[in-house]
């Protein structure tokens, strides 16, 4: 009797194992992997886009032989050292996803007396010079001469999402004027993958 109750068991156990679906018996026959790619991406914007130099005078007049700066507190007011964001014109908003280098050109100014970058840092005759600085710098060591092209790197490293406050010198021509009329020129500023 105890033969025929265990075979009635176990033949009870092979049903049931066989009736059981084969997919709840053992693993899934696959996994799902989620995957992530981030680029890796460079983008900045840069307010305001315009400066008069000399404009909190009232009158915007240049004079030949003089340094301003893009300082909202006077454009004949040097930036300290270091340079404090109320001394930068300019806010780059970094919405770059990996750290940058930023270079500043300022090429030649046209019409009127049309100065030329001398890519001194100074002005000559005919000729300016220019240097960008950025917030937290030491104005007197730190300052890179911004050239017509090609300058050197002004900022290196700025943190991804980070923004800052940058600013230009204009540094006129040593000779007189030769003509009254409006010069305009423009800075660009580039940021590249560190």
């Amino acid at each position: 009797m105890r033969k025929r109750k265990i075979l009635l068991v176990a033949a009870t156990l092979v049903l049931l194992t066989v009736a059981i679906p084969f997919s709840q018996v053992h693993a899934a026959e696959y996994q799902e992997v989620t995957i992530t790619a981030t680029p890796s991406y460079i983008a900045i914007a840069n307010a305001p886009s315009t400066w008069t130099v000399n404009e909190e005078t009232g009158n915007s007049l240049i004079d030949e032989n003089t340094e301003y700066w893009s300082n909202p507190l006077g454009d004949t007011s040097t930036p300290s050292d270091p340079v404090v964001d109320g001394e930068c014109r300019f806010t780059i908003t970094n919405t770059s996803t990996v750290a940058t280098d930023l270079t500043v050109n300022f090429v030649h100014f046209t019409g009127g007396d049309a100065m030329q970058n001398g890519e001194t840092g100074s002005g000559g005759v005919g000729t300016f010079g220019s240097y960008s600085y950025f917030s937290g710098d030491d104005y007197s060591t730190d300052k890179v001469i911004a050239k017509n092209s090609g300058s050197d790197t002004a900022y290196s490293n700025l943190a991804a999402t980070t923004n800052i406050k940058w600013g230009l010198s204009c540094d006129t021509q040593t000779d007189a004027w030769t003509s009254g009329s409006d010069m305009t020129s423009t800075a660009t500023i580039t940021a590249t993958a560190h």
